[in-house]
């Protein structure tokens, strides 16, 4: 089975960090590989499955790419975040045009509304209610169903027209569904000042008011645990934290330590992390919250849109609205009356119909059907076999020594990239003149000659030809005939 899937990276891949953070091998937040690596480890089942990776933003998608692609794979799979969203229209409208020119299955397996946390509906101040339709049908055309996130994205589609449990169905995150039916026990953790909690939000809710009563707060936690770290996730924040290049809203944040700032290029480093170093997660990002599910780390979600929050309800994660953190609360009261163990209630039925979802709607061969004598997919095997990068500090946090290193690394790759950049511009500036040469050359050769010679003569005996008027020579003046 040779498949084709949307994503940034292959996550499975071995990279240095320079590369995968400079060239932004993410899509721009590291939460998106959390979810395409769990479908991949699903659909990975043997050495016979072959699957590749796709970015529009890349690779503009056109007529010569479909045709390929139709000739190489049995699928494309199409795993999607937020993508209902005003600042996603572009890339949205790209995949329903390539869809539209392919003749494989085209599966939907997840997506998004993004939206306030608000009673309006989606579909009343969405701008683009006709595209999202439009790529609905034609994905529908290629696929029977789609798999969406929660239950305010099926509300949005309803609205659209599709029928829910025909057109689509809710699914929830698959990130969720890495391990299968099965999630790690949580920790029981007891929480005290020396514990590492892991923080994640937005360096963008400092400017907006309503964000201040959650910031506020997270602040004060931060001063509670010296032992903190603060997980960065947009790609921009990471590129300026890595070299000391930090834009504004770094320099002048109030509530993010950047001594304490990490970040991670693989998953397998991510969750590993979690699960030796971490004891609590705590902030408003979904997938650094699942992250901390997936290690088995306990984990409180604050939601600011319904994006999140549909996602957390349906799985289960424990979560709270920012005014229902009362004033004179702390982190360690919050900790302490939470019930972690709600991610477990519900998970195996939940698995069964992604599941179902995947093998028996989509037809897609998965690793459940499977039995491995070992135990280990053809996933864990290759991630075993591997050493990846750990987890990345910030600027800040390092020794000189260290500094010292990271600048060096980061000057070779720059070089590597100019150099390697650069013989591809003499490559096509030579490209350029070979095929000027090879014109000049078709214009002098004697089957031109003959062709024109051709050409006039035909046009003579049609009675098209036309006589050419004689130029003036400067200084001269021609004498008209007489009549």
């Amino acid at each position: 089975m040779k498949i084709l899937m949307r994503g940034a990276i292959d996550p499975l891949l071995n990279m240095s960090s320079e590369q995968f953070i400079f060239e932004n091998h993410t899509g721009g937040n590291i939460g998106n590989m959390i979810f395409t690596n769990s479908i991949t480890r699903s659909l990975l089942v043997d050495d016979n499955t072959t699957i590749d990776y796709f970015s529009a933003h890349r690779e503009k998608p056109t007529k010569a790419w479909a045709e390929r692609v139709n000739a190489t794979y049995d699928y494309f799979l199409i795993p999607l975040a937020n993508a209902f969203k005003v600042k996603n229209h572009e890339e949205l409208t790209l995949l329903r045009d390539f869809v539209k020119l392919l003749k494989i299955p085209c599966c939907v397996i997840g997506v998004g509304i993004q939206r306030q946390l608000s009673n309006q509906r989606f579909s009343k101040y969405y701008k683009y209610n006709d595209e999202a339709r439009d790529f609905c049908k034609a994905v529908l055309e290629k696929s029977p169903m789609i798999g969406v996130r929660g239950e305010i994205t099926g509300e949005f589609l309803k609205d659209l027209g599709f029928m829910p449990e025909r057109d689509y169905t809710v699914i929830g995150c698959p990130s969720m569904f890495t391990w299968g039916d099965t999630l790690p026990e949580v920790k029981k953790t007891i929480l005290t000042k020396d514990s590492v909690v892991a923080f994640n939000s937005k360096i963008e809710f400092e400017t907006l008011e309503k964000y201040q009563p959650f910031l506020e707060f997270e602040k004060k936690s931060m001063a509670q645990f010296p032992n903190m770290i603060y997980v960065q996730q947009q790609i921009d924040d990471i590129r300026m934290s890595y070299i000391d290049g930090l834009k504004p809203e770094l320099q002048d944040s109030k509530i993010y330590d950047l001594n304490k700032a990490v970040t991670f290029t693989n998953i397998p480093g991510w969750i590993d992390y979690f699960k030796k170093n971490v004891d609590f997660s705590f902030g408003s990002r979904i997938h650094g919250n699942v992250a901390a599910v997936l290690a088995g780390v306990p984990s409180l979600i604050v939601p600011f849109d319904q994006r999140v929050w549909e996602l957390a309800k349906y799985h289960n994660i424990p979560m709270l609205l920012q005014q229902e953190i009362g004033k004179k609360e702390t982190l360690f009261d919050l900790f302490e009356r939470t019930d972690f163990d709600s991610v477990h209630k519900g998970h195996k039925e939940r698995f069964a119909h992604y599941h179902d979802f995947l093998h028996k709607t989509l037809g897609l061969d998965t690793i459940y059907e499977h039995t491995y004598a070992d135990g280990q997919t053809p996933y864990d095997k290759i991630a075993a076999s591997r050493e990846y990068p750990g987890v990345v500090r910030g600027w800040d946090a390092l020794t000189d020594e260290e500094k010292i290193e990271r600048g060096r690394s980061a000057a070779l790759f720059y070089r590597a990239r100019f150099k390697e950049k650069n013989e591809r511009l003499m490559e096509a500036k030579q490209t350029i003149r070979d095929l000027s040469k090879e014109k000049q050359q078709i214009k002098r050769h004697p089957f031109q000659w003959a062709f024109r010679q051709m050409k006039r003569k035909l046009r003579k005996k049609l009675g098209l030809s036309k006589k050419k008027k004689g130029k003036k020579k400067k200084g001269k003046q021609t004498k008209g005939k007489k009549k």
